[in-house]
């Protein structure tokens, strides 16, 4: 919706709209050109120069207009310096006053013979005639201006039918351009228009916000096509005797592709336009003042094989103009811009003529990518997208300007970005809150405030849906808690029960455990879920060897109470387990499932029968050990669903704060069982009975290996016997 709300907006024809989108096209490519600006400027074998009426030349030659004797001269000297062509970004639209007729038509007292012998001098002193002929002398071209204004003005409506033109163009009386068309012209005065090698206007054509970035090349005017002063220098200079158009008819419309001169084409839009090859900032050309050149002040080698474009950078003359590499900018160097684009046309910058479809393309694109890569994302994700899709659009559209000359459309597109950006930044936000909402909803009873205040910084990365990874589980179990119960009153075993939940689930969550459910004096609790733990082992097990302590503590508590005893049983598994929010469409929870799930469960309740308060699995003893924990090895096993044994250990405690006797004792044990294994039982025998005697841990686990081994010793073992021991119950 908003893609196409962007698109509409660009190619409505409401003006305002139109304008405000010019506008910021404008700065966009104002942007990009100064920004590609090379700091050498470009050097080529055609030498353009400025003759400027700079202060200097009006401080020594006297106030402007001059005379056109001194513009005769100016002309004569660049031409007997060398210059090829001699372009004014000038017109000269009325006749200089004759001395003879001013003096005739002041003095109506003279004589006849004086007024006779006086007009005899008349052409000698004519200045219109001196610039006449030393234009005819040389290859002069002659500015003129187009309005369209319907003021009248004789001197501009006397001599329309008078303006050659050699832009070869023919449009049917019925037919439509988009070419700019005039219904007035301020031109020359005919001696020097007919006498000059040709004339070009100098009309500049700003856009909306006053700034010349294009040039227009011809002018339509009483149905013909008149070139501009850069694109007639150019055809002079090139020694051509007509520029012709190419158009493409579309029902009635014309539309202008390309004007061609000599060995020269160049493709305009439909409106015979160019993008200004700007050279640089003011006086990227050389300037040469005026006055010196009337002087004879210039070297020769400075003007020869030059076109020259006379015109005037003195800010009270105001020929200064707003472009996109400078505000005050010379109009005479537009010209001199443009000329060398002529020459020159791999320089200008082209706008292709499927621009509108290529945008099109582009803002349809965008569009739907930014939405199916914004919709449902957090807010700092939006703004990674769309800081990538800035980037890779101005990547893109500069890349084609700096390397092809290619000008792209910008503003649209980063409108677009912007608007999508804001649009899903907004929806994200709501998304975000309710997504903290729920993770709070469904953690704020299984995992610590802090914890999900941890959850809620780094959210974005936890799923719910379920998903398999390795993680640790923990069971934990009141002995004979049934029995336990029939000595309590229901107020008292419901603080007996809170007590020892709180007390318990306290110790899980210092641990960075996540609760998963009570039942009853059951509890169980996970790590590596929701939030990444990479040593949920080693704090399965410390939570485990806390709570056991802890409920000892709480046992003795509980006595003064004259409450009973309590003891507990801990199992802790890992493995590959499936997490997430799973349930009915009636209730959901955060929970836990798999083999190894079940393997912690089954180990937990095996704690009673080997006479241990803890046992945990393989894979946690593999991981354990690596942080320097020592372990018991109790049995290997076959719990009753599975037929894989696993080998179950009772973790005593880091191996740093053991003592020696018992490291020494875990040495023992550890002979004893490889003596069971290797099936010498008078030896095992006999290393059991001796623990069993003077063990610092619980003895009934060896009580367990003596009478087995005794039972053993009067069996026929199979060959592939492993000392796996099965239970057969759960």
């Amino acid at each position: 919706m908003i893609t196409a709300i962007v698109i509409s907006l660009g190619f409505i024809a409401i003006k305002d709209v139109q304008e405000l989108f010019q506008r910021i096209e404008g700065i966009l490519y104002d942007i990009r050109l100064l920004a590609t600006l090379p700091e050498t400027p470009r050097q080529f074998d055609e030498n353009v120069i400025i003759i400027d009426i700079d202060e200097k030349s009006l401080a020594e030659q006297g106030r402007y207009p001059w005379s056109r004797s001194k513009i005769s001269q100016l002309v004569d000297n660049l031409m007997a310096n060398g210059v090829v062509v001699v372009a004014f970004d000038i017109v000269f639209p009325e006749p200089e006053d004759n001395p003879v007729d001013v003096i005739t038509d002041k003095n109506k007292q003279l004589t006849p013979q004086f007024l006779k012998e006086i007009i005899t001098l008349k052409q000698s002193v004519d200045a219109d005639l001196q610039l006449s002929n030393s234009i005819t002398n040389a290859e002069v071209v002659l500015g003129m201006m187009f309005d369209d204004e319907n003021a009248s003005n004789s001197q501009t409506t006397e001599r329309t039918d008078s303006i050659a033109s050699h832009v070869n163009w023919e449009i049917p009386v019925d037919g439509v351009s988009d070419i700019a068309q005039y219904n007035k012209v301020l031109k020359n005065i005919d001696v020097l228009s007919q006498n000059a090698s040709g004339s070009g206007f100098i009309n500049s054509v700003p856009e909306s916000d006053g700034f010349i970035r294009k040039a227009s090349l011809v002018i339509n005017y009483q149905g013909k096509l008149y070139p501009s002063l850069a694109l007639e220098a150019a055809r002079v200079y090139t020694l051509s005797d007509h520029i012709n158009t190419e158009s493409e008819l579309n029902n009635r419309n014309y539309w202008l592709q390309s004007l061609s001169f000599g060995d020269h084409k160049i493709p305009t839009n439909e409106k015979g336009q160019v993008l200004i090859p700007f050279k640089g900032g003011q006086k990227s050309f050389e300037y040469i003042s005026a006055t010196d050149v009337i002087e004879n002040r210039v070297p020769a080698e400075k003007l020869e094989g030059s076109v020259a474009f006379v015109g005037t950078s003195a800010i009270g003359l105001a020929d200064l103009r707003a472009t996109s590499v400078g505000i005050q900018y010379p109009g005479v160097e537009v010209h001199a811009n443009v000329f060398e684009g002529l020459m020159h046309p791999e320089i200008i910058p082209v706008e292709p003529d499927i621009t509108l479809a290529i945008q099109f393309i582009l803002l349809f694109i965008t569009g739907l990518v930014l939405s199916i890569l914004m919709n449902n994302q957090g807010p700092m994700r939006i703004f990674y997208i769309c800081f990538a899709a800035l980037i890779i659009h101005l990547a893109l559209n500069w890349s084609l300007w700096l390397f092809f000359k290619v000008s792209l459309p910008q503003s649209q597109l980063l409108l677009v970005i912007i608007w999508l950006t804001l649009y899903f930044g907004s929806v994200g936000f709501f998304l975000e809150n309710y997504r903290r909402k729920h993770i709070k909803g469904v953690f704020d009873q299984y995992v610590p405030p802090a914890y999900i205040d941890k959850l809620l910084a780094t959210g974005k990365g936890i799923s719910l849906t379920p998903e398999r990874r390795v993680m640790s589980v923990l069971f934990a179990d009141i002995r004979d808690f049934t029995q336990l119960s029939e000595n309590f009153t229901p107020d008292e075993l419901s603080e007996f029960i809170n007590e020892y939940l709180s007390e318990n689930t306290r110790i899980i969550f210092e641990k960075q455990g996540t609760i998963d459910k009570y039942v009853g004096d059951m509890v169980m609790a996970f790590w590596n879920a929701p939030l990444d733990d990479d040593q949920h082992e080693i704090h399965a097990v410390d939570t485990a060897l806390a709570m056991i302590a802890t409920t000892q503590a709480m046992s003795k508590k509980f006595k003064e109470r004259g409450w009973p005893a309590i003891n507990i049983g801990v199992g802790v598994s890992t493995g590959d387990m499936i997490v997430g929010d799973m349930g009915s469409t009636y209730r959901k929870a955060y929970t836990v499932l798999g083999d190894e799930v079940n393997l912690g469960s089954r180990i937990e309740s095996l704690t009673k029968f080997y006479g241990v308060s803890l046992l945990i699995s393989e894979q946690t003893y593999q991981a354990v050990t690596k942080q320097g924990m020592l372990c018991r090895q109790v049995d290997t096993i076959r719990v009753k669903g599975k037929q894989k044994p696993t080998t179950i250990y009772e973790p005593i405690g880091l191996k740093a704060d053991q003592s020696n006797e018992m490291c020494l004792m875990l040495d023992k044990h550890q002979a004893g069982i490889r003596a069971y294994l290797a099936q010498e039982w008078d030896s095992a025998i006999k290393i059991f009975s001796e623990l069993k005697n003077k063990s610092l841990l619980s003895n009934h686990l060896y009580d367990i290996y003596i009478n087995r081994i005794s039972e053993l010793k009067e069996s026929i073992l199979d060959t592939k016997w492993d000392g796996t021991y099965s239970h057969l119950t759960k």
